[in-house]
């Protein structure tokens, strides 16, 4: 059992020992009925600020928010991600917006050695942490034999992703010219919306909607840790914000042309 199995497994029995119903509980904590049973599935998590509430209600004595802060945050972001590169493997379809990087499905290996460098790992797994994100990107180049053919990817940034100084010159240079070479693929789309549009006000996070046998689900990412967000109000949300600022975007042509462009840049 993971640790965020184990703290949904005891919210669920403080619940029932208090012969509380989702309903009652989900009422008094002003959320939705389907946020407490996400929090009893483990599908969510509840956060800090809540928690007490919880334990309040619940009578759990700080349990639950050492659960929290002992096990679950250490092991969530782990956890998280093994399911969704799980949810990556099987999936027909990605839309991915970033406002300040390349996605990680078309970033370089110097490229995301920087990105994960920057993000604090530890020297002993760099190494494995980038070997780990170029593995995954074989699922977009793979050949279609037995029927496994390539997701579709439309990937989605901010003007910002093509001149951030992520490595270097030479790194962000290579790493257009690599974004370049995977458009030319019949399943990838790579569109650009210019930092001139009023729609990058709503650029507050990174977020990926990947059609998974049938059903959206979606990755959220901060500067902390990933979240998988399977709730299909909150998954349609983001469709609806990445169809927005997408109706912002330059064209796929006019994208590349700012490519080239931008690779240039980075070579001067």
């Amino acid at each position: 059992m993971t640790p965020r199995a184990f703290l949904a497994k005891e919210m669920r029995r403080g619940r029932e020992a208090r012969g509380i119903s989702i309903e009652t509980l989900a009422r008094t904590l002003y959320v939705s009925e389907s946020l407490v049973r996400a929090w009893e599935k483990a599908y969510r998590i509840p956060k800090p600020d809540i928690i007490g509430q919880i334990e309040r209600e619940l009578g759990t004595g700080g349990f639950l928010a050492r659960l929290l802060a002992e096990l679950v945050d250490v092991a969530m972001p782990v956890e998280w991600f093994g399911r969704w590169r799980e949810i990556e493997g099987k999936s027909s379809a990605f839309w991915s917006f970033q406002p300040s990087l390349i996605p990680g499905l078309l970033q370089t290996e110097e490229y995301a050695r920087a990105v994960l460098r920057a993000a604090n790992h530890a020297a002993v797994d760099l190494e494995d942490a980038v070997a780990e994100r170029l593995a995954r990107q074989a699922i977009l180049t793979r050949d279609g034999e037995d029927d496994d053919e390539p997701p579709l990817f439309v990937g989605l940034v901010s003007e910002s992703a093509l001149r951030n100084n992520v490595g270097g010159p030479e790194v962000m240079a290579a790493q257009l010219a690599h974004v370049l070479e995977m458009v030319e693929r019949d399943n990838i789309f790579f569109q650009v919306v210019p930092h001139t549009t009023s729609v990058c006000a709503g650029f507050v996070g990174g977020f990926v909607v990947a059609n998974h046998e049938g059903n959206d689900l979606a990755y959220v990412d901060n500067q902390l840790n990933g979240e998988v967000i399977d709730d299909v109000g909150e998954t349609a949300r983001l469709r609806r914000w990445f169809d927005v600022f997408r109706a912002h975007a330059l064209s796929q042509n006019e994208s590349i042309e700012l490519l080239k462009k931008m690779v240039e840049q980075w070579k001067t």
